[in-house]
């Protein structure tokens, strides 16, 4: 990560980016659609990307970072959107205790 992060224009996103995709590595990447859900889902209540990658740490095992961060990322970009979420397709949706949620 602090080489990573060393390098011009590289901070802790991409590098964890690298970190899970290039080199196999576990790592949290947090971006806008990450932040999104994990705190629709009660994952976390930061709005701090370093502190949800922590909680999300802490929430999930280590094995599962890389492959959870993918998934969370696309069920936002695709599923759980800003501000039209498709709550009634959604599979998480019992799961889900985010006040603003349509009624299915």
């Amino acid at each position: 990560m602090e080489a990573l992060t060393s390098i011009p224009g590289v901070g802790r996103k991409t590098a964890n980016v690298i970190m899970g995709t290039a080199f196999g590595k576990p790592a949290v990447v947090v971006d806008t659609h990450v932040k999104r859900v994990a705190n629709r889902l009660g994952l976390t209540r930061s709005d701090d990307p370093e502190r949800i990658e922590r909680d999300l740490q802490h929430t999930f095992p280590q094995e599962q970072w890389t492959g959870l961060s993918q998934r969370l990322l696309l069920h936002g970009r695709y599923v759980c959107l800003a501000r039209t979420p498709k709550c009634g397709t959604c599979v998480l949706y019992d799961a889900c205790d985010w006040k603003g949620k349509h009624p299915r």
